[in-house]
This record gives C-alpha cells, structure tokens and sequence, in this order.
C-alpha cells in the first residue's frame, strides 16, 4: 500500500467532525488538498462524491480539488439538494454566472429553505448580489404567503433588499412587530402585508435590473 502524505492524513482527519468543530462551523482542511498528490487527490473525490448527499464542507472541498468529476458532483447536488450542501453548491453555481435558469433554480432553493439550516444565510447572501425583480417578488410571496415559519425571516431580507434595514436578520425593533405579524391572526397578517407592500413600494435602494 502505497504510503499517504501527511497532508493526506490532515485532510482526512480533519472531516472528523465532532459536536464542537459542528457547533463553530469548523470547515475540513482545504489548504491540505494543494499539498496533495493527484492520486490522493483523487481518492478524496472518490469518497466525498459517494456520499448520498454533500455538506458544505464537502462541497468546499471537492470546489479545491477542482476535476471535471468533483465540479461535476458539486453540480449535481446543487440541482438535488435543498440543504446546506446544496445553498453551498448553488453559490458555486451563481460564480460561473447568472441567467434566467440559474434564478429559477435559486428561487426554488429559496422555497425549500426552512430555518435551522446552514442554507439561510447562504441563501440570503446570494439574493442581495442578485436582487432581481423576479427575487424580490419570490421574496415578497415567501413573506406573505409562504411557510409560517419562514415568513419573518423573508420578511426581513425584503427589507433588507429594498434598503429599509442595515441587515436581513430582523432585529430592528421597529420593524419587529410588524415582521411577526406575517404569521399572526388573519387581522395582523393583512396589517403586516400592507405595511411591507408599502416599504417594498417605496425602496431607499434600487432593484436590479
């Protein structure tokens, strides 16, 4: 057997993920896969793109390996996955360009989101370099009529993307009542609508076009 390099070995011990690396959002040891051999580099592909789903960790790794089979299996879980892994995968996606399908399938990323989920942020990130009408609106009907659980939070990055908060986490507290009545009674919800139609009417920055 042949014998592995210590940058092998670091790689490899580093996707033993414990709670503690889970918690702090410790990725694997990238820089490693440069000090690799082309067959080490190879057998790290091999493993990472048999799994039944990626994580971003995963997808982060096989973006540094770089062959036409890591980006090809990067790409394939950002047309199937809806998880971290999968936000992770479209944002390599979003890099090569955007185009009418690439929004589709965002769009659709953002549907599936649900809290709880590395996905949010990634997700969130991706829409403010891409606020085009066709994501404000899809933005606009998750706040108002999607998941009841999702709705502040697409609530706030509608605010966010139309310039009327510093940032998409929903901490104004101003706009916090507001926000949380997008999932209250009949009554605060039509209330919370119309105020976030207003504000989306009225935006202190432009959309893209």
């Amino acid at each position: 057997m042949t014998e592995r390099s210590d940058a092998f070995r670091r790689f490899q011990s580093s996707t033993m993920i414990d709670y503690g690396k889970w918690r702090d959002g410790e990725p694997y040891d990238v820089a490693a896969i440069d000090e690799m051999s082309a067959e080490e580099k190879a057998i790290i592909a091999e493993e990472l793109s048999a799994k039944n789903t990626l994580d971003w960790r995963d997808v982060a790794a096989l973006k540094r390996i770089g062959t036409p089979d890591a980006l090809k299996r990067i790409k394939h879980a950002g047309l199937r996955q809806t998880d971290g892994g999968g936000a992770a995968a479209m944002e390599i996606d979003v890099e090569a360009g955007w185009d009418a399908d690439t929004e589709r399938r965002f769009i659709a990323k953002l549907e599936a989101a649900r809290l709880m989920e590395s996905a949010i942020d990634r997700l969130f990130g991706i829409a403010v370099a891409h606020p085009t009408p066709a994501v404000l609106a899809a933005v606009y009907r998750l706040a108002t009529e999607g998941e009841e659980d999702m709705r502040y939070a697409h609530g706030a990055l509608l605010l966010h993307l139309s310039g009327h908060a510093d940032e998409w986490y929903g901490l104004d507290d101003t706009n916090r009542p507001h926000l949380l009545g997008l999932k209250g009674t009949p009554d605060e919800q039509a209330a919370a609508r119309a105020w976030l139609k207003a504000k989306v009417d009225a935006p202190k920055r432009p959309a893209a076009s």
